[in-house]
């Protein structure tokens, strides 16, 4: 089954005028809908304004104070004929405020949820708070419907357990994981790297080197769990499927014991860090490894060149540490099909609220995102502005977006396009200006991205629990994840001896693991057998 979990489906903006004739059908929440109606933009539209809450990004707040005078959302106004009223939450308050407006019963039209409702959209239609979008979708935001039922994985991620169709959500198809190991020139040529480490033995002896010259070798997370280590012993972070396609935790395997005891070991060797669960900051740990104070950093490849560039140095980046060189690493993505981000830190469900007089024209408004127009205006901006064409249909950045003297290369996603909002979005290695702008770090970021043996067998796909499940297991992991960081820490420094395992173990499962493992089970059996395109 290919999965692609960072690859994320979630739609903002399209909406459809009001259909004047014909016959209709009414969805769950009674709301008329034309069977035989055509979207076409811009819409037939009486001059209703559609008011819609999302929060803004912190880097272009620091140049508008709304989205209302973003000019690729004015010009998604033209495009559409739709008028919209952009309201946003104070940055760092978004929860909150999503939760006082939905006490105060006053809704906008449009909401973008992400993740800050409790229990997810599914349980706002319960809730009757917002609409059941099934039969409006299939009328009113054709794009959006053709691309989520173009594959079953895709079709299930995009609804609920019950098969309901509930929110828009950005669709994306991943680019290749850009979080690696990094090592500085000054590192490869002090210490004699002639080849990039493969195994954990090439680590060994890397390592070694360094920590005879009193050099460490790298700065664990201060939770001491570094995926890219755990990986070659079979488990990651969190849940997960083994071998078996069940679902298992990380922390709460025979596995883990392996990796604590490969960390301190390598710790007592001086190969890592000592202080590194004192909760480094992550420019602190930059400054390491530009400083050359630990010989490899894990970050994205392309901000630990620009780090090494700050000091003098180039950095380049390893692939994914192996116990033996072919080892499959299960747990990353490389280029896959679209799929959507349905709950994660990038969700951008997007749903309509019942308070909506006019709900079929706001699923058109947020059918245009999912539109090939809309998709370049997100994507790229506008056209001959932001972007041209060149003979041969390949897209290329103007220096109105790579040069622009009024604002950051870093910021100009945010602000001469649209970078978060529910859509068809392409890989950032393409319509990135920050990424792409300079061919190096691109290069680098592209790195291993054809190996055979990754793949995403073993991820989780990121479905949406129900409200009960998500409230029990977050309720049972609330001590649990306290309770593995604190012992982790103790296992790799040796404040508490690995014969103690059996006791961590015993421990956890007297807390609940198991409890959580099998609501997640369960949540994730539901999720695999609920209604496919063959419900359709």
């Amino acid at each position: 089954m290919k999965k692609t979990l960072t690859a994320i489906i979630v739609l903002i903006l399209s909406l459809i005028p009001l259909y004047a004739g014909g016959s209709a059908e009414s969805t769950a929440d009674n709301v008329a809908v034309a069977e035989d109606f055509v979207v076409s933009y811009p819409v037939a539209n009486d001059g209703q304004t559609l008011d819609i809450w999302c929060p803004i990004q912190a880097p272009a707040a620091k140049y508008i104070t709304s989205y209302n005078e973003q000019e690729i959302y004015n010009e998604i106004e033209k495009n559409t004929g739709i008028s919209t009223n952009y309201i946003h939450p104070a940055l760092g308050q978004e929860k909150e405020q999503l939760g006082l407006l939905i006490a105060g019963g006053d809704l906008p039209d449009i909401i973008q949820i992400r993740d800050l409702y409790s229990g997810g959209a599914s349980s706002g239609v319960d809730d009757g708070i917002f609409y059941d979008l099934t039969d409006l979708v299939k009328t009113y935001a054709p794009d959006y419907y053709a691309l989520i039922t173009q594959d079953d994985l895709m079709y299930k991620l995009a609804t609920d357990n019950d098969g309901r169709i509930v929110a828009f959500h950005l669709l994306k198809s991943t680019a290749p994981e850009f979080y690696r190991i990094n090592f500085t020139d000054a590192v490869i040529e002090k210490y004699g790297i002639e080849e990039m480490p493969v195994t954990l033995d090439d680590y060994e002896e890397i390592f070694s080197r360094m920590a005879a010259d009193g050099l460490a070798g790298f700065a664990l997370p201060m939770n001491g769990q570094l995926d890219q280590f755990m990986w070659p012993f079979g488990i990651t972070p969190g849940f997960f499927l083994d071998e078996n396609g069940n679902v298992a935790y990380g922390a709460y395997t025979e596995e883990y014991r392996d990796y604590l005891e490969f960390m301190h070991d390598w710790y007592s060797k001086g190969y890592i860090y000592k202080d590194f669960m004192s909760n480094l900051s992550t420019n602190q740990r930059r400054a390491l490894y530009s400083n050359l104070q630990v010989g490899m950093l894990y970050d994205a490849v392309d901000l630990a060149k620009s780090q090494a560039e700050s000091a003098g140095l180039k950095s380049y980046p390893a692939n994914y540490p192996r116990q033996y060189e072919g080892q499959k690493i299960p747990f990353r993505t490389v280029y896959e099909e679209t799929l959507p981000v349905t709950q994660s830190g990038s969700s951008m469900a997007t749903v309509v609220t019942t308070s909506c007089e006019n709900p079929e024209l706001a699923v058109q408004y947020l059918n245009y995102f999912y539109t090939q127009e809309g998709a370049d205006l997100c994507n790229w901006g506008i056209k001959d502005k932001a972007y041209t064409v060149d003979e041969n249909g390949q897209k290329h950045f103007t220096d109105y977006m790579l040069n622009n003297p009024d604002i950051a290369l870093g910021d100009v996603q945010t602000l001469l396009k649209i970078h978060l909002t529910a859509k068809l979005a392409e890989p950032d290695v393409v319509c990135n200006p920050n990424v792409i702008s300079n061919e190096e770090a691109l290069e680098l970021r592209m790195m291993y991205s054809d190996d055979p043996n990754v793949d995403d067998s073993q991820v989780l796909p990121v479905f949406e629990l129900s409200a009960e499940a998500a409230y029990d297991r977050s309720r049972i992991l609330r001590d649990i994840t306290t309770y593995i960081d604190e012992m982790t820490v103790k296992f790799i420094t040796g404040a508490t001896p690995l014969t103690e395992y059996d006791s961590y173990m015993a421990q956890l499962k007297s807390m609940g693991i198991e409890d959580a493992i099998a609501i997640t089970q369960q949540e994730y059996e539901t999720f695999m057998s609920k209604p496919g395109l063959e419900s359709l």
